[in-house]
């Protein structure tokens, strides 16, 4: 289990060259109206995951990520919203067993032009034998889609993740311009497992707090 506070230390570990024209994972984020989940399923439409929105229970983390189609299936990861700082807390794993849950920060860099970053070990190369404690940031974007498709330029909900210590982009995150869509989210490296659900629940804890901003502005609640 890792360590509750993050080293500012940057990467420690080299990554893997990013090739776009390798294997990558597509997921399609769907949030339904009026539902309290997204949906997240793979690039033809299987179910992979069922995301549950928390807002008003104490102490309950505001997005559990469960692997299957409800919250029947295994928590194999969580978000709590630190709300006096805008950071969040991430857990891979799930929260009920201490012993088999990771714990990682997710912090707010800028004020103007904000950037999320975070540390984890991750699995790279191509037998995933090498590891090491990398760091990343996710950052706004008006140019990199997934699949190298432009983003909508109708949303703000555009993102990418790069690698703070070599700049590569190792994921994106294009949302949709429709209700109900959500986006797609691209995953480019083979980082290991807990590094795909490090990139769903960190990414969807961005979306979810920009969707709470937006719907607490257009019912006056700030």
């Amino acid at each position: 289990m890792s360590s509750l506070n993050s080293s500012r230390a940057g990467s420690t570990a080299s990554a893997h060259p990013v090739d776009d024209n390798g294997p990558s994972r597509v997921y399609n984020i769907v949030n339904r109206l009026f539902h309290r989940h997204y949906d997240i399923n793979s690039a033809d439409d299987q179910p992979l995951f069922y995301a549950e929105i928390s807002m008003f229970t104490p102490k309950k983390p505001d997005l559990i990520i469960h692997a299957g189609t409800s919250t029947r299936a295994p928590i194999v990861a969580v978000s709590k919203f630190l709300k006096s700082s805008g950071d969040y807390k991430i857990g891979i794993g799930n929260p009920n067993d201490m012993n088999a849950v990771q714990w990682e920060d997710m912090t707010k860099e800028l004020i103007h032009k904000p950037k999320y970053r975070f540390e984890m070990a991750v699995q790279c190369g191509s037998d995933q034998t090498q590891s090491g404690r990398c760091s990343f940031l996710w950052k706004r974007t008006r140019r990199v889609g997934v699949e190298n498709s432009a983003p909508s330029k109708w949303t703000s909900q555009n993102y990418k993740l790069v690698d703070e210590h070599t700049e590569q982009v190792v994921a994106v995150f294009s949302g949709a311009n429709r209700l109900g869509k959500g986006g797609k989210l691209q995953i480019r490296v083979e980082y290991g497992e807990d590094f795909d659900r490090m990139v769903l629940i960190s990414c969807l804890s961005m979306y979810e707090k920009a969707r709470r901003r937006k719907q607490n502005a257009s019912s006056g609640g700030g």
